[in-house]
């Protein structure tokens, strides 16, 4: 077992909170100015240009069907329970308590609960239960194609890499090609159904941690052996830069009808990436004030638990939003801080009493079990 990076898992929270807030903000109608002027939603992408990080930092001799399929399973332990609790006590609580009136397919439900509704370009079906799962079943993809990318991946980094950023092109260019509307009200299929959603699309961001994560795996050391102490902040400041940047790139090239909305929704969201893995490898390879800082224990215990806030926090908030009276007369800042209140404890009780005991319980089915050796004197 490699030893954990604190810093990295403190780094989760912070994306999951862009999330929320992007989520909530109009509700509350707090941060409304803040939300229009970044993109928050690249949350998203740093969630999956950390998850190549660590994976191959984790697994980065990964071999053969067997330990495949076990790494698979192990996978699917951590993020499936927790999954299928949150989309099963959505559906109770519209259904009864709240009586929305919810009606689901077959099909939206078997999507949901095979984590495979991104595939789908409809937005029933990939925004269907909880929504913000969508992701999780962009991660089963990366997952199932980890075994592959990492195979050789010293050597053939460099062409995965270009694979993988084609898929995103061939994205931008089904979407153009399909003639997808940027927006459109009801089930329509999008550009973001392509560009945004489409798992392979997202393939490039994914494979963009894997290069961060066997970068520091081969030069880490020697980063942190260097003694500079300033790569933490660096590290920080390149995150924040590719967070606004980028973006306003998009935006400026679609401002002079130089891109069209497709392109301008992949560099919009996704080319940040680039940013993200170079920040995750020095910050990991880095020593000082900010890792210390984002080591900090109580900080590390929020990005533990930052999936489950991930998963649990829209359920809260479309809630409230059935439920409007819940908020009534309350100061807009009173009522953030107790949804953010009731979110971090919800989501420590889920983490607590639903992902960890699933997790371990399915870990335990596929742990090697001692070959039994025949006593030859009773044989």
């Amino acid at each position: 077992m490699k030893a954990s990076i604190p810093a990295l898992t403190s780094l989760r929270f912070f994306a999951a909170a862009m999330i929320v807030i992007q989520h909530s903000a109009s509700y509350f109608h707090i941060w409304e100015g803040f939300t229009q002027t970044f993109t928050l939603i690249q949350g998203v992408t740093f969630f999956f240009v950390l998850s190549g990080f660590i994976l191959t930092y984790a697994h980065s001799n990964l071999t053969g069907a067997a330990n495949s399929a076990r790494f698979m399973w192990a996978r699917i332990a951590r993020v499936w329970p927790a999954h299928i609790f949150t989309m099963g006590l959505l559906y109770v609580l519209w259904v009864y308590p709240f009586a929305t009136g919810l009606v689901v397919t077959a099909e939206q439900t078997i999507l949901s609960a095979t984590l495979t509704q991104a595939w789908s370009p409809w937005p029933s079906d990939f925004f269907a239960f909880n929504g913000v799962a969508w992701t999780l079943s962009v991660e089963m993809f990366f997952y199932a194609m980890f075994p592959l990318l990492i195979l050789n991946f010293s050597k053939t980094w460099h062409i995965k890499l270009a694979l993988s950023f084609a898929l995103a092109m061939a994205a931008v260019f089904i979407a153009v090609t399909t003639n997808a509307p940027a927006y459109a009200p009801g089930d329509v299929v999008t550009t973001a159904s392509w560009v945004y959603i489409w798992p392979p699309a997202r393939l490039f961001e994914f494979v963009l941690g894997m290069v961060a994560g066997k970068a520091f795996l081969v030069y880490g050391q020697r980063v942190r052996d260097s003694g500079v102490q300033s790569y933490g902040l660096a590290a920080l400041l390149l995150i924040l830069a590719g967070s606004y940047f980028m973006p306003a790139l998009g935006w400026a090239l679609s401002g002079h009808d130089l891109i069209g909305p497709a392109l301008k929704g992949w560099i919009t969201v996704s080319s940040s990436s680039i940013f993200y893995a170079l920040g995750l490898f020095l910050l990991a390879s880095s020593t000082g004030m900010v890792t210390s800082i984002l080591s900090w224990r109580p900080l590390v215990l929020l990005g533990e638990i930052s999936f489950s806030i991930y998963l649990i926090h829209q359920l809260i908030i479309r809630s409230l939003m059935i439920n409007p009276t819940w908020t009534a007369g309350i100061d807009p800042v009173v009522a953030m801080i107790g949804y953010w209140t009731v979110t971090i404890a919800a989501s420590y009780l889920l983490w607590m009493l639903v992902e960890k005991p699933c997790q371990r319980l399915m870990l335990r089915l596929i742990k090697r079990r001692p070959a039994i050796i025949p006593d030859l004197q009773k044989a």
